[in-house]
């Protein structure tokens, strides 16, 4: 049986200024560069074993470098989004649709609010991925 749905809709055709999304690309970097922190400070407390090899420990001092270069590159796009000419938009489907997590998309989008990082629970259940 054929259902009669609703036609596609057509994509949102809307500007993007590309000074606020230089903006907000250097807030999301230096969101990132703290959550690197965070993971980094967490490692820092576990607890390895005697025998761990030392290329693992190395690769793991890496951290610190992601941390870094993602503050520095958070620090560039903000002073970069003031120098840019305030008329300057894009077409927000074709860019903000390469993304694939929607946290990112609202995070980017200077039409939508900023969503406040989720806080850490101190108690609950933890899952890995």
């Amino acid at each position: 049986m054929i259902q009669n749905l609703p036609p596609p809709r057509a994509p949102e055709c809307r500007d993007l200024p590309l000074d606020a999304l230089a903006a907000r690309i250097g807030d999301e970097l230096e969101s990132l560069a703290a959550l690197s922190a965070e993971v980094q400070s967490a490692l820092s407390l576990c607890i390895f074993s005697e025998h761990t090899d030392p290329s693992a420990i190395r690769g793991l001092q890496g951290i610190d470098r992601i941390t870094q270069a993602l503050e520095d590159l958070g620090r560039l796009m903000s002073a970069v989004s003031t120098e840019m000419p305030r008329d300057v938009n894009l077409h927000a489907v074709p860019i903000l649709s390469r993304l694939r997590l929607h946290e990112l998309v609202n995070n980017l989008d200077p039409s939508v609010e900023r969503t406040a990082a989720v806080e850490d629970e101190d108690e609950g259940e933890i899952q890995w991925f």
